[in-house]
């Protein structure tokens, strides 16, 4: 009787150019063996600081650079183009939140400003409707706004 003899599969990995058996060195799909794989990530998320990591969000989802959206902001003279805020720095994190928007048509994909977070949530709660801001604006209008108190005891 003879013995039948399996003998693994094997693939040479692209990264480390070493020939390893494809069910124990590779993850399915692959042409990198885990070990380098695991390095490339690990040494591509290092070397991405904010700065470059903000600079690549604003290429992909909005077509931005950083050179124009920091001449947004000087032309909204640093603050949010809404309630006019002074805006934090834009390459500044606080526990990797931002603390601006950046204010896109959801329909278009394109750029409208720069928002502090309070009035970027004031128009997605909107829904983007101008209709429904002017609704809210005449409500408040008829039945009195904390604003409207606040400013009239600054003035006394």
């Amino acid at each position: 009787m003879s013995e039948v003899v399996a003998f693994a599969e094997m693939r040479i990995c692209n990264g480390c150019k070493t020939q390893k058996p494809l069910d124990a060195g590779f993850w399915k799909g692959q042409t990198l063996c885990i070990e380098c794989s695991k390095h490339r990530q690990k040494n591509r998320w290092s070397s991405r600081t904010p700065k470059k990591r903000l600079e690549q969000h604003l290429k992909y989802k909005y077509s931005l650079t950083i050179n124009e959206l920091n001449q947004a902001l000087e032309s909204q003279k640093g603050g949010c183009a809404i309630c006019e805020e002074m805006l934090p720095d834009l390459l500044v994190y606080n526990n990797r939140r931002r603390g601006y928007a950046i204010d896109h048509n959801h329909e278009t994909g394109k750029f409208r400003g720069i928002l502090c977070l309070k009035c970027n949530s004031m128009l997605g709660m909107a829904r983007d409707s101008r209709e429904l801001l002017h609704k809210a604006a005449n409500y408040l209008d008829e039945r009195g706004s904390y604003y409207n108190v606040r400013a009239s005891k600054k003035g006394k």
